[in-house]
């Protein structure tokens, strides 16, 4: 029994491709399969990735090297966008054939409230793994953004590798795993890290150090750098002394 055209799936999959095509661009602030010349000269979206990176910069103009890292960003995350689009749009002609091949098997049409029915219901499935994505992606873009904005100011301060700490947010919403990661065991001082053991690839739960990308999706977990001289009282950074060093502190005390 013949369901739909060949045609007729191109029609569904191209339709599909530019609603996803849509998403992505409000997610990323530029397709990457467009190749525009460079996604800093036109009206990014807001909080678009392009734009989280770019205000986590410090809203400055990044350089060679950091649209480099910007670039694989969105790389990544527009692969994230094609698989899921991939699989949404051939979950859509299945399930629009399999009701065609049905309908005629009644000597019937398919009403176009059917088809309508079947593309809204899997869109919903996919907006739901989209704000998944998004949430991810962009946790992971902030950090990477203020993780550059350390590093270049370390490096201008001729500080090789700088001590960092995350900043949370103390609400009842703090999971676990940053507040073991970024808290001391007293639960109220940040724990320092140097910038070499933090991990630049995604977090599993229970590993031994933080990661760049944020430790979960959503997660409101900012880094930053502590400069020597200052260190934390009651939680809050504060100036301790010219030569005090925080990190050094953390760990003799351990």
């Amino acid at each position: 029994m013949y369901g739909i055209s060949s045609s007729g799936k191109e029609a569904i999959e191209i339709s599909i491709s530019k609603i996803f095509d849509s998403l992505a661009y409000k997610l990323l602030g530029n397709i990457p399969k467009v190749r525009q010349k460079s996604p800093f000269f036109q009206s990014l979206p807001v909080l678009s990735l392009a734009y989280i990176f770019v205000q986590a910069l410090g809203n400055k103009e990044p350089n060679h090297y950091e649209r480099d890292v910007l670039r694989g960003i969105l790389n990544s995350s527009y692969g994230h966008i094609e698989s899921l689009k991939n699989k949404t749009s051939s979950n859509v002609v299945e399930a629009v054939d399999a009701a065609v091949k049905e309908a005629k098997v009644k000597g019937e049409y398919i009403a176009a409230g059917v088809v309508a029915a079947i593309v809204a219901s899997e869109m919903d499935k996919a907006r739901h793994q989209m704000k998944t994505i998004a949430e991810a992606e962009a946790t992971k873009t902030r950090n990477m953004g203020h993780t550059m904005e350390i590093a270049a100011k370390a490096e201008s301060q001729g500080i090789e590798d700088p001590t960092v700490f995350f900043i949370v947010c103390r609400d009842n919403l703090l999971c676990a795993e940053c507040k073991r990661l970024h808290m001391m065991p007293d639960g109220v001082s940040p724990r320092c890290w140097k910038m070499g053991e933090i991990s630049m690839g995604w977090h599993k739960r229970g590993e031994d150090r933080p990661s760049s990308c944020g430790l979960h999706p959503h997660c409101r977990c900012t880094i930053s750098q502590l400069p020597i001289g200052w260190g934390f009282k009651n939680g809050f950074v504060s100036f301790i002394s010219l030569d005090h060093d925080e990190y050094k502190t953390q760990h003799n005390e351990q």
